[in-house]
């Protein structure tokens, strides 16, 4: 996905997906109208970042994670992030 320099975006930061279904979960809060997912902790996957519009994200089914809710969102729908 290519994204502007200028476009703000939502810096969401996650520790690393769930890996025992692929997931990664998105706090319900930290959402924005552009996303830009950086995993902090997952050393495969240190230097990337992923994209996703809020629209999407708001699509996928509501999950708790213990203290708040978040959204699950499968890795495989998550693009790849390129500023431009």
């Amino acid at each position: 996905m290519l994204l502007a320099k200028n476009t703000p975006a939502s810096k969401i930061i996650v520790w690393a997906p769930r890996y025992k279904d692929r997931k990664v979960l998105i706090a319900k809060y930290k959402v924005g109208n552009h996303n830009e997912i950086i995993f902090e902790k997952a050393k495969h996957l240190l230097d990337m970042k992923f994209y996703m519009s809020g629209q999407q994200i708001t699509s996928y089914p509501l999950e708790d994670n213990g203290k708040i809710a978040c959204y699950a969102v499968p890795m495989d729908d998550l693009f790849r992030l390129e500023r431009v």
